[in-house]
């Protein structure tokens, strides 16, 4: 059933998502949720809060619901397996001391990446950011490029084949989003609580702390149960981010577009490493329960959780 009433989106915060492809939802999470996922993470870390030197990895992987879900076309839409097994995973960005008087620009950051298979792909329905902290301007922010986006939505439609990987250019850029060619860059800062919310096609990247304040952050993982519907019979039950790739190709439907490979199943290239991460925290975690007495609290006490990929068919 499609979204016929707007709860949590405002007409502003849809129309801003249809033009530039992302949005901001102010206070969406809980005082008391941002400091139950982030009040044992220096543990975790195996870092002194307040010694820097100990700071020996500059970025580190480790919920607003009806807003996603007004995005993607109602709430049956969504598969909540993945999103609901994402856990406590905070990215967190300490920065180095190598980047503080150095100026970068947004083109040069050098990890533009989205979630690319096929241009109705529901494997990534967003990408959702949720802020554990206040992020100012050169403080690790993610950097997005709005007006990639057209880019990666001509690429997918002239490749209905899809892409497992970005292909590059001779030149080694993103042929797939050819952020050379960008000209809007925005970098997304904001308060605790804060969730932003992205088209799963739009063009970001990690960027450099500058200032060396710890940047938590997440992003939970929105999988849709099937391929996003590019020529519903009904105009009316289009999603924001339907819409959003209809409009920018200048069309209402796309009658005869269809794939031409067969969906897959995948598995993260960082899954290796982040259950490395995992077994580590955990295991600094309970030297420092034996230490205190307290208990400890987390999903991957036994090991970490498998990751549940979950890919629509169609």
């Amino acid at each position: 059933m499609a979204v016929t009433e707007y709860k949590y989106l405002t007409p502003e915060q849809r129309e801003h998502f249809l033009q530039h492809g992302w949005a901001k939802i102010p206070n969406a999470v809980k005082e008391e949720y941002l400091k139950a996922f982030t009040e044992n993470v220096w543990i975790r870390l195996g870092y002194d809060p307040d010694d820097k030197s100990t700071w020996t990895s500059e970025k580190i992987h480790m919920p607003p619901w009806g807003a996603m879900c007004e995005l993607l076309g109602g709430e049956d839409r969504v598969d909540p397996t993945l999103f609901e097994s994402c856990g406590d995973s905070l990215i967190v960005n300490l920065g180095s001391d190598q980047w503080i008087d150095k100026v970068i620009e947004p083109k040069d950051l050098g990890n533009w990446h989205m979630f690319t298979h096929f241009l109705d792909s529901g494997e990534q329905g967003l990408t959702v950011i949720v802020l554990f902290n206040d992020i100012e301007p050169r403080a690790g922010g993610t950097y997005i490029a709005p007006d990639g986006i057209k880019n990666v939505v001509q690429w997918l439609y002239e490749h209905p084949e899809g892409a497992n990987d970005m292909p590059q250019d001779p030149d080694g850029s993103r042929s797939i989003c050819s952020i050379q060619k960008c000209k809007e860059f925005v970098e997304l800062t904001g308060e605790a609580g804060d969730v932003i919310l992205l088209h799963p096609f739009m063009p970001h990247s990690a960027s450099k702390n500058h200032l060396r304040i710890p940047r938590f952050i997440t992003n939970p993982p929105i999988t849709l149960k099937e391929p996003l519907n590019l020529n519903r019979s009904d105009p009316a039950d289009y999603s924001l981010v339907e819409l959003k790739i209809l409009r920018t190709l200048g069309v209402d439907s796309l009658p005869d577009w269809n794939i031409t490979a067969p969906r897959r199943r995948f598995t993260p290239r960082t899954r290796a490493g982040k259950d490395a991460m995992i077994r580590a925290e955990v295991e600094r975690m309970k030297a420092h329960a034996l230490k205190t007495g307290d208990s400890v609290d987390s999903m991957h006490i036994n090991g970490p959780v498998p990751y549940q990929v979950v890919v629509a068919s169609g």
